[in-house]
């Protein structure tokens, strides 16, 4: 009789990996992690060669239930980068706070419950840039741009479509909206 061998362990992905990293920057913004547990679990995440591995990392932190119980969502980076992206729950507001810093919201595969999302960005001697998809409307005249930029990139609104209110300041910084960036699969051959 002869004993069989558990399955091997899934490997994790890149993207396996960044959603590990996203959930413990995450535990980090909320107060759950200090510095020295966020730079120890990044690189336990980015080392990580198994799911199972990836799960050790994380396994306190379960994820914060942003757009269902809570109303609002507080991202604070200072001399550090905050990124919220994939399936992550979007309350009704935003508030994102950048000190010689950058944060990234990415709304491409975000839930989002609300017919209108509201952001409030201050961006000091940072960046705050918000990656929408096609559809979204965009509204940036409440943003007090000093010595800054606050720019919309993004186009084709359809009536409908999500609507993003952005207020705050850039003070020597920038307030970004944009489309997703386009990925060129002949990339060695294509320069830009």
């Amino acid at each position: 009789m002869s004993l069989q061998q558990p399955p091997p362990e899934r490997r994790a992905s890149d993207h396996d990996r960044e959603r590990a990293a996203s959930l413990v920057q995450e535990a980090h913004s909320d107060g759950r992690l200090d510095f020295e547990e966020l730079d120890e679990r990044l690189s336990q995440i980015y080392s990580a060669k198994t799911e199972v591995q990836l799960r050790t990392a994380t396994a306190d932190l379960a994820p914060a239930t942003h757009g269902s119980n809570a109303a609002e969502l507080t991202i604070r980076a200072k001399h550090s980068a905050q990124k919220r992206e994939g399936p992550w729950q979007v309350p009704e507001r935003v508030i994102a706070v950048a000190e010689h810093a950058s944060v990234k919201l990415d709304f491409t595969d975000a839930l989002v419950r609300w017919s209108e999302v509201h952001v409030h960005a201050q961006a000091k001697h940072s960046s705050v840039v918000m990656v929408v998809p096609v559809g979204w409307s965009i509204d940036l005249d409440e943003v007090e741009v000093v010595h800054g930029t606050a720019v919309n990139k993004a186009t084709a609104p359809r009536s409908g479509g999500v609507r993003l209110h952005v207020t705050g300041q850039a003070k020597h910084g920038s307030i970004v909206v944009r489309h997703p960036r386009k990925r060129y699969w002949w990339w060695p051959f294509y320069s830009k």
